[in-house]
């Protein structure tokens, strides 16, 4: 049988058409199907083979023995329009009924009695069911049948094997149809009708008399169904009012138990649930009666119509069928909101029956867990009863992966999340005629190809040529006393994992239930029992030792306790080891424990267990490559496996060789590493040839790239099979990055040793190509940890500056000789911008380098080359970018104003332009003929620009103040200039205060009435409050008057003496450029009070004076 490769997306499969016969089973080979996307379906071809098909998820495939040739011609010969229907049960037995006739066999592998029994079922006018016949299995009996018809005649056969001996009666049922016939064993079974009437038949045999009794069950209050009443419970709590949408009964089921006087059955009737317990002894008793109508629709809409306009009370829901868990029920359910859409939805939810919580009676019944599932229906009212159809199987009471199907379809349901993504199995042109489970497998009777199982992929399977035999075999027994808790952890997780390749799965998950029982997420911890456990598991797995091979029997090798091969060629070994490394995957996802795993401690660091893991699966692969490589190059692989096993300070004993002992521990795989570096320079310190040198540096150089590529291979193929759903915020640090040192000293012996050897083009070409990947090995390495440290941003910039150095490092010998595309390619790979761009630049690729701008703009390039053209001071290939990146460099030069206003020239911007020169020219204080500058390429932009004509008079109008402010410094003396050592050419820009100050001061010993005047003006200039303003103000008159000596005067005649007075020259000459002088002059009095005044405060001209001066003023201005 051939089967086509898994596809990715969610995929479903389909069967051909034509029955079983009893010689071959037809299989399937997946193909594209048309109606629905990405699902796949199986078209018709006959191969010998149980594999039928594949989905991401799940695999089908034939289950147990041939279908027998009665069920095949049974069918082959059913009249059309023939109601046949078959049910599975979880002890091996199925049968199968088509019109009358019931077909028994026994379909699970191994069985003693092969043969299928016809037994004849009792005439009725209503279609027979399997659901209302039974195959009875009682400890050292023959298996019995039992069957009822929908008109209630009983048929109960002792032994399936005779046919002919038959026991018939009439159950009392008072025209009621039957439904449902439930195995309650060794009580008897529960005859369930459609109006939810149940009735206890039970198989008695006295004095070698075979009869059928036959007892109606009611309950205490006298009636059955409760509907409206309010029944006390210790278990659901009191139950609430029925709800007016009732449909008949779904399910009934009876809960396996020890105890064999007593049996608790559940019945799913309507939208309520009830719990019944029954007796040997014959008592009846209807412990309680749930309402979950409301829940029901609360969980609904809450999940789906939350936001809607609606109420839950407003939805139409229905329960549809029910399974047992562990502690409970769980319920399928379906439901539509009418006020929204046509549009039926569907739903799992677990009732936990035994829950705490739910003994009070105060307390109404609710739902542990509700999952709306990824599928809908279109609902109408004629199809109502096709819709409502869907069934599913429960195969473990203990997990919650579940399997809902109807006549044609199979959804599988992870035991995650309900919700989620699944996978759809499509019977095309076929119909399932029955379901159930058998040891954990879920089990689907079709019409077609008669038993088939739904086999997850991390499942174990069916056929177990491929497991390794010894992980088939019994453990040696262990002592119980000498064991530790730790080993008695691994022993029981060992023993799980074994059952789980044999397929006893129900077995393997009772132990990981009892030694590992679920725990909030949020409880795990790093080094966990479980982690630990896990992680001492799969070490052992890859190194065990070869059992089989008799060198390793003797001594402290033989008892090994964890054998995963019975090979003794060492390539067998490591294959043995990688197979069984992926049995252990498989086991720990479909036990559920491979997303519980968190962290162990490896090398010193927390690690996430699951990468653990991989890393167990790389060494093997790169074992393998090794173990090949030693062939081509024994010599130097024996030596270097010496050494390693020397540092392991091992001796190899007996007939065992230092190669059986490394390959043995693949766990320790990596210091073999080490060992080739020793090695090396050992051989180069001696008297060599070039040509040996060269040899044997390559030569190192392939077995490491080989080795280690393997196993970057095998992480980058496998990386989905080691995914979990929570990640752990841990750095990932793989065994690879610990070689990195070692790579990083034979990548710097290469270039500097083995380049200058390499004398021809294919010596050049080969030891270029091992340096590149050399360096691909270490970067890949960093780029792994970076990864993982995404959430921790202290340790990734760290570790990113580190990496930034090693990459430039590790690029720059090929690109320093001209092997540009090697080079590119390590840049492009890592982000080595500065590389790519230098390269460019080197080779004068400019398409090259836009090309890189388009493909790297979510990396930043472009911003990178901007900056990168700063740095190196290339302005005019800075502002020479295409239109494109106009934008991106606009953005880059919001912080660079001295060339961003170039840009905006070039885009047309020059409203932008005017406000960026006229912010330099403001902030520009070391020249002023600068300033003056870009105020004048400012004023000239702005005039240029479109903006309104009043904006751009303000804003002129402030431009030509600052010019203002620049013509007082350029008209400052040229002896004051002297005299502050300032080159009237190259004048630092002053600020309005320091001009001030110059003009006034001493050292302007030349200075007159203008220069004050200045002085005076350029308080205008000053952005300070206007305190200060008026106290420099009042400075400078008080300088004006210290310029002149007030002793000896004219007082006879003030009005000539005051025209010699450099005071009073500044205030006629302010009143020439018409100074409203009111305003101008200080005040007597705050000149009088002037602090720079004191020395002259007893001088009677200068007081008098200035008295006449201000009368003579005032009489001029009034």
């Amino acid at each position: 049988m051939t089967s086509t490769p898994r596809r990715p997306g969610r995929k479903s499969t389909s069967f051909f058409n034509t029955p079983l016969s009893s010689s071959k089973r037809l299989s399937t080979s997946f193909a594209k199907s048309p109606y629905t996307p990405g699902v796949l379906s199986f078209s018709s071809q006959s191969v010998n083979s149980s594999l039928l098909g594949e989905t991401p998820d799940h695999v089908v495939e034939g289950f147990g023995n041939i279908v027998p040739v009665f069920v095949s011609d049974a069918l082959v010969s059913a009249e059309p329009g023939t109601e046949i229907s078959a049910k599975i049960s979880s002890a091996g037995w199925a049968w199968l009924v088509c019109g009358r006739k019931l077909l028994v066999w026994q379909y699970k592998n191994g069985a003693r009695n092969r043969n299928c029994q016809e037994l004849l079922l009792p005439p009725s006018d209503l279609a027979h069911r399997a659901d209302l016949a039974r195959v009875l299995l009682r400890e050292g009996m023959a298996p019995a049948a039992i069957a009822v018809s929908p008109s209630g005649i009983v048929r109960y056969w002792p032994n399936v094997a005779h046919e002919g001996s038959s026991l018939d009666t009439v159950a009392d049922l008072q025209g009621e149809e039957c439904f449902s016939l439930t195995d309650a064993q060794p009580i008897g079974c529960i005859l369930a009708t459609t109006t939810s009437s149940l009735m206890l038949i039970t198989p008695l045999t006295v004095d070698g008399q075979t009869t059928l009794h036959c007892k109606a069950l009611h309950a205490q209050q006298g009636l059955l169904v409760g509907i409206g009443q309010r029944v006390s419970s210790f278990i659901f709590g009191a139950m609430p009012a029925q709800s007016s949408e009732t449909r008949p009964l779904v399910k009934v089921l009876a809960e396996p138990q020890d105890d064999d006087d007593e049996k608790v059955i559940y019945v799913l009737v309507r939208n309520s649930l009830q719990k019944w317990l029954l007796e040997e002894a014959g008592k009846e008793r209807l412990c309680s009666e749930c309402d979950i109508d409301r829940p029901m629709k609360e969980r609904f809409h809450a999940a789906l119509w939350e936001r809607e306009n609606t109420l839950p009370s407003q939805l139409r829901a229905w329960c549809i069928d029910m399974q047992l868990t562990a502690d409970g029920v769980m319920v399928l359910m379906a439901a539509l909101n009418p006020q929204v859409s046509q549009q039926l939805h569907f739903a799992l939810g677990v009732i936990d029956t035994r829950s705490p919580d739910s003994r009070s009676s105060d307390k109404p019944c609710n739902f542990e867990s509700f999952s709306v599932l990824k599928f809908v229906e279109q609902y109408t009212e004629r199809d109502e009863e096709k819709l409502l159809s869907y069934k599913f199987v429960l195969p473990s009471v203990k997990r919650k992966a579940s399997y809902v199907y109807n006549s044609n379809k199979v959804f599988c349901i992870g035991a995650s999340d309900a919700s989620t993504d699944m996978d759809v199995i499509d019977f095309k042109h076929d119909r399932i005629l029955g379901a159930g489970s058998y040891e954990g497998i879920p089990l689907f009777h079709s019409f077609m190809n008669g038993i088939v199982c739904v086999r997850s992929v991390h499942a174990p399977a069916r056929d177990m040529s491929a497991t390794p035999d010894i992980l088939m075999q019994d453990l040696p027994p262990a002592d119980p006393d000498s064991e530790t808790i730790e080993e008695k952890r691994y022993a029981k997780l060992r023993s799980a994992f074994v059952l789980f390749c044999r397929s006893e799965l129900l077995k393997s998950e009772a132990i990981i239930d009892e030694m590992f029982p679920s725990q909030p997420s949020s409880s795990y911890e790093g080094d966990a029992a479980l982690d630990q456990s896990v992680a001492n598991l799969s070490e052992k797995l890859i190194d065990d030792i070869p059992v089989s091979d008799p060198r390793w029997s003797q001594g402290a090798h033989a008892g090994t306790v964890a054998p995963s091969t019975m090979s003794v060629i060492i390539h067998h070994q490591l294959e043995d080891k990688l197979q069984a490394h992926k049995l252990l995957l498989n086991f720990l996802k479909g036990v559920e424990l491979w997303n519980r795993l968190r962290t162990v401690t490896v090398r010193g660091t927390p690690m996430a267990t699951r990468l653990l893991l991989k890393e167990h699966g790389e060494k093997l692969v790169a074992a393998m490559q090794l173990r090949s490589l030693q062939v081509q190059h024994a010599t130097l692989v024996d030596s270097c496996i010496r050494r390693a096993i020397q540092h392991r300070t091992l001796m190899p004993t007996g007939k065992l060789t230092a190669t059986d002992h490394f390959f043995q521990m693949v766990s320790g795989l990596d210091s073999i590493f080490p060992a080739f570096l020793e090695e090396e320079e050992e051989q180069l310190k001696q008297d060599c040839s070039p040509k040996e040198e060269f040899t044997l540096i390559t030569t190192v150089n392939s077995i490491f790239v080989k080795v280690l590529q393997d196993a970057c291979l095998f992480r980058d193929k496998e990386r989905f099979a080691y995914d979990a759903e929570q990640e752990t915020n841990v750095e990932y640090y793989p065994w690879t990055a610990f070689a990195a040192d070692t790579l990083a000293k034979q990548h710097a012996l290469t270039a500097s040793n083995a380049v200058p050897l390499a004398d021809d083009a294919p010596s050049r070409g080969q030891v270029f190509q091992q340096l590149t990947d050399l360096a691909d090995l270490i970067l890949h390495s960093y780029k792994v940890r970076l990864d993982s440290l995404s959430q921790n941003p202290v340790a990734y910039e760290a570790l990113e500056l580190k990496y930034q150095q090693d990459r430039s490092k590790l690029i720059a010998p090929l690109a320093k000789a001209s092997q540009y595309e090697r080079a590119t390619a390590l840049a492009e790979k890592y982000y080595d911008f500065g590389c790519l761009i230098e390269i460019c630049e080197a080779t004068n690729n400019q398409q090259r380098l836009q090309s890189y701008m388009t493909n790297f703009a979510e990396q930043d390039f472009p911003e990178f080359l901007f900056q990168w053209y700063l740095d190196k001071g290339h302005m005019e290939k800075l502002l020479q970018q295409p239109p494109s990146y106009h934008e991106n460099l606009s953005r880059f030069l919001k912080g660079h104003d001295t060339l961003s206003w170039l840009h905006d020239i070039q885009t047309g911007d020059l409203s932008g332009a005017a406000k960026t020169l006229e912010h330099l020219g403001l902030e520009e204080e070391k020249h002023l003929s600068k300033k003056k500058t870009l105020l004048s390429l400012s004023k000239l932009a702005l005039l240029a620009s479109e903006e309104p004509l009043e904006v751009q008079n303000a804003k002129v109008e402030s431009v030509n103040r600052e010019h203002d402010l620049i013509l007082y410094q350029e008209t400052l003396p040229a002896s004051l200039l002297e005299a502050y050592c300032m080159d009237p050419d190259d004048m630092r820009v002053l600020t309005p205060e320091e001009m001030i100050q110059m003009y006034i001061s001493e050292d302007n010993f030349d200075a007159n009435e203008y220069d004050f005047m200045k002085a005076l003006e350029l308080v205008d200039f000053l952005q300070t409050d206007s305190s200060h303003s008026e106290d420099l103000r009042l400075r400078i008159w008080c300088q004006a008057i210290l310029r002149d000596q007030w002793e000896d005067l004219d007082t006879d005649n003030p009005i000539e003496t005051m025209k010699s007075l450099l005071f009073f020259r500044v205030i006629e000459l302010a009143f020439s450029q018409g100074a409203d002088l009111q305003e101008f002059l200080p005040s007597l009095d705050d000149l009088k009070a002037a602090r720079q005044l004191e020395t002259l405060a007893d001088n009677d001209s200068l007081k008098f004076l200035l008295r006449a001066g201000y009368e003579h003023i005032q009489r001029l201005i009034s």
